[in-house]
């Protein structure tokens, strides 16, 4: 195993595992803290949930990815999160614990029984790119953001970024971080030093309620159900022959015993994991599995030593890492808008699932991309219902009727 992880060793696909793994902590770590401010949770629960979801999305990622050699990567659902802001001003801490426990059970249970098969084959898969490029698109702009509130550190990147992309297009993303990480230490003053310990994981009895589990774990499962179609599709996409069976299964097993420690539940990630499984990534899509191995180990490493090595990761500008994830989905994200509108006859159930997904609307909990494949849904039943015929030809004006 290892012999083949050197000969299929590349350094694009080592980058695109490191800029997945800057963007996951980038980000949603802040809502992580966000959450556990809102919950006055403690900086040892905090530094136990840092540590529990990333081993799990470490475990969850690596395991696929050197069993079928393909690049899955591990993630936590960040919307999952962002609903805990108001949950746990709302909940008990261990209301919340008992909700992950339910939560990563039913998971397992869907995926091992085949359910989730049987749900995946019915959504269709316009609609599923659709919601692809909505999440992408989001994600995409930020780049623009970037260059407008950090444009002495963003626009050497985007040149450097269309430069390569002409001459050594598989190296440049990598380019581009390595111009980023030079410009980014130019401009930044003396950092604070980060001192490095070991996580001190904390367990938490699970109690359960009724409410925190319709109020809250009804929608985290809805969430956690979408996110892996969408990582699945997105997969798919990129040529992947995928099992969601064993895929939704073993995140479910790996997420159970976390659940005690902090972690709603590992899936593969669906933004991120579509900067390793695009072509930058590597041509060959046989040696795209790299990027994998390359994340979780470094989820693995960042797991051991809890939230003090996250702070490593707030040493550089926010612009910097969205930026890159950004220009890494770009070909993701054209793929994505290609394959939706390709079918004239769901064309427009696809517009309506893009456009509601790119908006962010949210509503009870939920957020766009579920709402997109919702209405974009009922768009595709209604367009496809069998409108009554009328029983005599329309003839426009003015022109003459065809003869019998």
């Amino acid at each position: 195993m290892m012999l083949r992880i050197m000969r299929d060793f590349s350094l694009s696909a080592a980058v695109a595992g490191l800029v997945a793994l800057f963007a996951t902590y980038s980000g949603p770590v802040l809502i992580v803290v966000q959450a556990a401010q809102a919950g006055g949770l403690s900086a040892e629960l905090l530094s136990t949930w840092i540590w529990a979801v990333s081993i799990g999305a470490g475990c969850a990622g690596l395991w696929p990815t050197l069993r079928h050699r393909m690049p899955v990567i591990g993630a936590w659902s960040t919307p999952g999160v962002a609903l805990l802001i108001s949950g746990l001003a709302q909940y008990p801490f261990s209301d919340v614990i008992g909700c992950y426990l339910v939560l990563t059970v039913l998971v397992t249970l869907i995926g091992a029984t085949g359910l989730f098969t049987w749900l995946m084959a019915r959504l269709p898969a316009p609609l599923l790119s659709a919601m692809i490029a909505g999440v992408l698109f989001q994600f995409c702009t930020k780049i623009f953001q970037a260059l407008h509130g950090m444009p002495a550190v963003v626009l050497p990147v985007l040149v450097t970024y269309l430069l390569c992309r002409r001459a050594l297009p598989r190296y440049a993303v990598a380019a581009a971080l390595a111009v980023g990480i030079l410009v980014a230490a130019g401009h930044a003053g003396s950092a604070p030093p980060v001192e490095l310990t070991l996580a001190r994981p904390e367990l938490t009895w699970p109690t359960f309620s009724l409410d925190a589990l319709v109020g809250l774990g009804l929608p985290l499962l809805i969430l956690a159900l979408t996110q892996f179609a969408t990582a699945i599709h997105v997969l798919r996409n990129a040529g992947y022959e995928i099992s969601p069976k064993s895929v939704v299964g073993v995140s479910g097993v790996i997420s159970i015993p976390l659940s005690l420690f902090g972690s709603s539940g590992t899936n593969p990630a669906a933004i991120v994991g579509a900067i390793c499984a695009s072509p930058e990534s590597h041509a060959d899509p046989r040696r795209r599995y790299i990027s994998g191995v390359v994340c979780g180990v470094g989820y693995l490493a960042i797991g051991i030593f809890g939230a003090s090595v996250v702070a490593l990761f707030a040493l550089l500008p926010a612009g910097l890492t969205t930026t890159l994830a950004g220009l890494a989905l770009l070909g993701t994200l054209a793929s994505s808008l290609a394959s939706s509108l390709a079918d004239e006859t769901e064309r427009e159930a696809a517009l309506v699932t893009f456009l509601a997904t790119a908006s962010g609307i949210s509503f009870f909990g939920l957020g766009s991309a579920l709402w997109g494949l919702v209405l974009g849904g009922l768009t595709l039943a209604v367009m496809k219902s069998r409108m009554p015929r009328s029983p005599h030809p329309v003839v426009a004006a003015g022109t003459p009727a065809e003869e019998p």
